[in-house]
């Protein structure tokens, strides 16, 4: 009898560590629950492998997403501030006759001919960290010979890899009504996608969309048109509409106006958010269905809490309900991926900035 107990202790002493490594890699998969916390989330997440070292040390952290941000705004001003101060002396100093006929040219004006906001759609690639580390760092030395070539062009901003998922956007397109946005983005990332379609992970529910978006700010209003015409000769991004896109800064957010300072602010805030979902000034650990939001469309944190609990059958119970999984909650595995992904980013360089490409002076 003893020796029994002895072989069934020995078998549960042996089989303990795969079942512990069984139920890790299952808590791995589950969605969280509606409302769950996003430092909740990080913190679940990073714990199941081990590396809760970096629940502060990502821009997934809001301590250090305000500190990363606040420095971007503060180098965009800075570029600003400069062009201004050269636009607005090149009008003193025509010759006074030729001063009255010329109007001084206005804050909106001058960012008009000089700034541009840049988004560039790089790759889909699979849940996992390294392969779109690969992806990030080529687009970031191909972005980089794009914007040398083009003399006199500065950018600086910022690569992120988002956690899309496919199978959630597809449901979502045929069960709710979409926004332009949210089509455009579907289509876009089926066709980035079609690159591993045939591959051991085509039936993947989840994937990463790896993209750029900075400030560009040129001399000449020609040279953008000239650095579109070059990026659209790289193979990579020329597969699909909209991959790249070049357009000036807002006026106006909600029939209210925006400074131009203004305006360089919320896209420092907005590019190092770590690849959320954004609204209302707060990340979230969820898919993005759609395209960041056109300036016209405010949506403030209820109406995107309620466009959000439509987008499945699952949440049309009663909102009060506990225990309801969040199908638009990234999965602690992504959650993780992402967190790795953007930490391999920032340690491209000592100072952590290392998801930056910047280029100029």
């Amino acid at each position: 009898m003893k020796s029994v107990k002895s072989n069934q202790l020995k078998k549960l002493r042996d089989d303990s560590p795969k079942m512990m490594e069984a139920i890790r890699k299952e808590a791995l998969k589950y969605q969280f629950l509606v409302g769950s916390h996003n430092s909740v989330k990080l913190r679940r997440s990073l714990a199941l492998v081990d590396r809760l070292e970096l629940v502060d040390k990502t821009l997934l952290s809001p301590k250090i997403h305000k500190i990363h941000s606040s420095r971007l705004a503060d180098r965009y001003i800075r570029k600003w501030k400069k062009i201004k101060t050269t636009r607005l002396n090149k009008w003193s100093s025509l010759p006074s006759k030729i001063r009255k006929g010329v109007s001084k040219p206005t804050d909106n004006e001058i960012a008009s001919s000089h700034l541009r906001f840049f988004t560039l759609i790089d790759s889909v690639t699979t849940i996992d960290h390294q392969s779109a580390l690969k992806s990030a760092k080529k687009m970031k030395m191909e972005l980089l010979k794009a914007l040398k070539a083009t003399k006199g062009m500065w950018c600086v901003g910022v690569i992120e890899g988002e956690v899309i998922s496919l199978s959630s956007m597809k449901e979502i397109q045929q069960t709710d009504k979409n926004t332009e946005s949210e089509k455009r983005k579907l289509d876009v990332c089926e066709i980035l996608a079609g690159d591993f379609k045939n591959s051991l992970y085509k039936n993947e529910s989840s994937q990463f969309l790896v993209h750029f978006h900075g400030v560009l700010v040129s001399n000449k209003e020609s040279q953008f048109d000239e650095f579109t015409s070059r990026l659209k000769q790289v193979k990579q991004w020329n597969k699909a509409p909209r991959q790249i896109e070049v357009k000036k800064l807002s006026t106006s957010f909600g029939n209210k106006s925006k400074s131009t300072e203004q305006n360089l602010k919320h896209i420092s805030t907005y590019i190092t958010k770590g690849g959320n979902d954004w609204c209302s000034n707060k990340a979230y650990l969820r898919y993005k269905v759609g395209f960041e939001l056109d300036d016209s469309e405010v949506v403030d944190e209820q109406t995107w809490v309620l466009k959000n609990w439509r987008r499945n059958e699952l949440l049309k119970k009663e909102h009060s309900e506990d225990g309801i999984e969040d199908v638009l909650s990234m999965t602690p595995e992504e959650v993780v991926e992402l967190t790795l992904f953007i930490d391999g980013l920032m340690s491209l360089n000592r100072n952590r900035t290392g998801y930056l490409i910047s280029t100029g002076s």
